[in-house]
């Protein structure tokens, strides 16, 4: 689990297919752990927590960690999916507020689940749960103070600002493993695009860094190893792991894959 891994962890978001599918079968040899999201900007698809279950099943090798949003479900929802997934080897749980794009009528208190599955703990299979945190040592505190047992916080685009960002955690040693999520650069427009759903700023000096080079083939080899350099500078500043995150499946699996390597095999 990622509450307890004494190793650096780097793993890749995906996203479940609209549709059952066997796509997940292609994850095996490509990433150890995954985090795996719940229907990302209002877009429906299939379960994370049926498509966790799948993994655990069909291909041992990975570890899936399921985004668990609260937005539209109440506590009854959630631990009834919960209790599934555990049933199925699934072990890990982040805990999110989620998108509200559509506009959805209810929004579940995220705290309030937080604390209903840490109670669950003591009845049900080991498990773990995680929250989200913005980089800073009182929200960090304050997930810590909910029950939180591990952290993701990000997502971030410029390896420069890693060490930056992280430093304003404050981590203490016997906090949460923390989590960084990254996002490989691609072009200046793809950052305006990152920035705009939450993706923390850049320096100019890397802005102009990828308008320096015409080529689209030259700059997407400058952003996998602008996000290598990410990962190794948030392992350097003392995060647990990092998450490779905004890709498309094909890309997860595939570029992506044979970019981080030697990181994912950890």
């Amino acid at each position: 689990m990622l509450s307890s891994n004494s190793r650096f962890i780097s793993m890749a978001e995906v996203n479940p297919p609209p549709l059952p599918n066997n796509t997940h079968l292609l994850l095996d040899g490509a990433w150890n752990h995954v985090l795996v999201t719940d229907n990302v900007f209002g877009r429906i698809r299939v379960s994370p927590y049926a498509y966790s279950a799948r993994i655990t099943h069909d291909v041992p090798s990975v570890s899936p960690t399921v985004v668990v949003s609260t937005r539209d479900r109440n506590i009854l929802a959630i631990e009834s999916e919960v209790r599934g997934a555990l049933g199925n080897g699934v072990d890990s749980f982040l805990i999110v507020v989620g998108d509200t794009i559509p506009h959805v009528e209810h929004l579940a208190g995220r705290l309030e689940i937080v604390k209903h599955l840490r109670t669950l703990q003591e009845s049900l299979p080991d498990f773990e749960v995680g929250s989200p945190t913005s980089f800073s040592a009182k929200a960090k505190q304050r997930h810590i103070d909910d029950g939180a047992q591990f952290l993701v916080a990000g997502p971030l685009l410029d390896p420069s600002t890693v060490g930056h960002y992280i430093d304003k955690l404050e981590l203490q040693p016997d906090d949460p493993p923390v989590f960084v999520m990254v996002i490989p650069p691609f072009s200046t427009r793809w950052i305006d695009r990152m920035q705009g759903i939450g993706a923390r700023s850049v320096t100019d000096d890397l802005r102009h860094r990828l308008d320096a080079v015409p080529d689209p083939t030259t700059r997407r080899e400058i952003a996998w190893e602008a996000s290598r350099q990410a990962a190794a500078a948030a392992e350097e500043a003392g995060a647990a792991g990092t998450i490779l995150m905004g890709l498309r499946f094909d890309t997860i699996i595939d570029e992506a894959a044979l970019a981080w390597s030697d990181l994912s095999s950890n």
